[in-house]
């Protein structure tokens, strides 16, 4: 046994790469990286893979607060400087984008959770927190099981997000009989002044519900606008909700709104997970969806890892697509992972996502059951 242990000490350790394009943002920046290191660090522990991991973090600020360009350099660095096999990574819809023609020219795999149903690519893969395209139709199916059937809507715009967020709501109204009356453009990283003025333009059509298509900037001014005209209507927002489980601050930014999100206090693989990390490390990591697609990445790499047949990311990434029915960390326990060669979108299950409601500084779960009828 000694004699394998020092074999496995003298192995060259795997390198992946973490791109972290929300620096400073408690909850995410520090438990997503974290989660991923984790998971690799416990496939080494439990014999699962051969070598440890190192995971190489490079921090920097995507878009909205800088351009796609330094997404292309942070990709770019990890994959030619630290010649990493794989990365988790970016987080957001419009980062992922700016670095798809990259990833597929480098043929260094990524696995972001990216919302977009246009991350698409042979090296490109997703677990994604939050879908652009799946969120509205659990919003319509919310909103319908309220009573509120009349909407206005307030997006980012200009944003990849906002924009395809609005298409697909269109289209789950048509399933659940809603009418959106009103659609709304703000800044995805707006002023006071601004959102007060599109929060009386919502307020003016007098819509049963509002509802908020974006990336999550704006969230931190929602309810300073909604005060300023003295209005407080029922409010449903996406998973830009899920920062609300980040941290206390931004639950209070959004107190009193709905809005979809990943964390299932009732997953007990996840909550198990986090009980692993305490004992090993003394400490507990923030329990949000964050956090747990941070470890299922950790988790789908290193399983990937010990199926490749040569060390290449090439190699990586087809290993990557045989990784079927993985139960997931993320949303309930009904959630699981499933790649193949022609899907690369992981997360699928009823309850990959929920509705939640920010309430006195934390979130509390709502009881609803998607469905169609």
């Amino acid at each position: 046994m000694a004699g394998g242990d020092e074999k496995r000490n003298l192995l060259e350790p795997y390198k992946i790469g973490i791109m972290m394009d929300m620096p400073g943002f408690p909850g995410a920046s520090d438990m997503f990286p974290e989660a991923v290191t984790f998971a690799l660090e416990e496939a080494f522990d439990n014999g699962l893979i051969d070598r440890p991991v190192i995971t190489v973090l490079n921090e920097y600020p995507g878009q909205p607060y800088g351009d796609g360009l330094i997404n292309r350099r942070a990709y770019l660095d990890l994959v030619e400087n630290e010649q990493v096999l794989g990365i988790a990574g970016p987080l957001t819809s419009d980062n992922s984008l700016a670095v798809l023609g990259l990833i597929e020219d480098k043929k260094v795999p990524c696995i972001t959770i990216c919302g977009t149903k246009d991350f698409v690519g042979q090296y490109a893969f997703n677990v994604s927190n939050g879908n652009l395209a799946d969120e509205p139709a659990f919003i319509a199916a919310w909103l319908r099981s309220q009573g509120h059937i009349t909407i206005a809507v307030l997006r980012d715009y200009p944003s990849r997000i906002g924009v395809e967020y609005t298409q697909f709501l269109e289209y789950a109204a048509q399933i659940f009989g809603l009418s959106i009356i009103l659609v709304a453009n703000i800044a995805p990283s707006p002023d006071e002044e601004s959102m007060t003025q599109v929060m009386a333009k919502l307020k003016s059509v007098s819509p049963d519900a509002i509802v908020y298509l974006g990336f999550g900037e704006a969230c931190r001014l929602l309810n300073v606008g909604l005060k300023n005209i003295d209005w407080d209507p029922p409010k449903v927002m996406t998973t830009a909700f899920v920062s609300a489980t980040y941290n206390e601050y931004r639950a209070r930014d959004i107190e009193g709104w709905y809005g979809i999100d990943q964390y299932d206090e009732r997953n007990t693989r996840f909550s198990e997970m986090l009980s692993r990390y305490k004992a090993k490390k003394g400490k507990e990591m923030v329990p949000n969806s964050a956090t747990s697609v941070g470890y299922d990445i950790g988790r789908l790499y290193a399983l990937a890892l010990s199926r490749m047949e040569i060390a290449t990311p090439e190699a990586l990434a087809g290993a990557l697509e045989t990784v079927r029915m993985l139960p997931a960390m993320t949303g309930g326990l009904g959630s699981y992972i499933t790649f193949g060669p022609w899907d690369h979108r992981g997360l699928k299950g009823l309850d990959y996502l929920n509705v939640r409601r920010s309430v006195n500084g934390t979130t509390e779960p709502m009881e609803f059951t998607f469905q169609t009828s």
